[in-house]
């Protein structure tokens, strides 16, 4: 099974991955109705944030709108059957399901079906649709180095 993954250092922040989302679903270029989302945090430092496909968004869900793909792994939105409360909003632990501002149904990554319209609009390749396997190591190194940096940046206690 295929997966989404991020590798930050290659992102620029050009956010065309959120261009392409949004085109691929409503065929305008608005940010504000896309997918995913690239983040920035200075000093300089673009990262897209995409669904991780965990889950939990599907029990918070009363109107049962919300499911895996049985292909893809993708969780995905029945749009017919959500009512727009927002509670899978809420379930979300990094944010990325919402209620889309035009239609009124909660929205999230559901990887194109199994073509990532965002990959295909990464120049940098920052974003990947691989292998489970391989983007295990990809999410163990973007961890590392956001340790890293903390540790870098907090200072120690004096023993």
């Amino acid at each position: 099974m295929k997966t989404l993954v991020v590798i930050p250092d290659r992102c620029v922040g050009c956010r065309r991955c959120e261009l392409y989302c949004s085109f691929k679903f409503y065929k305008t270029h608005n940010p504000a109705r896309s997918r995913i989302h690239v983040i920035r945090s200075e000093p300089y430092i673009d990262a897209p944030i995409i669904c991780l496909q965990c889950g939990l968004c599907i029990g918070s869900c009363p109107s049962g709108a919300i499911s895996r793909n049985a292909k893809t792994g993708a969780i995905v939105v029945n749009e017919e059957k959500c009512t727009g409360c927002g509670l899978c909003v809420s379930s979300c632990p990094i944010g990325m399901i919402r209620v889309d501002p035009v239609t009124h149904v909660a929205i999230k990554c559901d990887l194109c079906g199994g073509d990532p319209e965002c990959v295909k609009g990464c120049p940098e390749e920052a974003l990947q649709y691989i292998d489970a396997e391989k983007a295990a190591y990809y999410r163990k190194l973007a961890f590392a180095k956001l340790f890293e940096k903390a540790a870098v940046a907090l200072k120690p206690f004096p023993r």
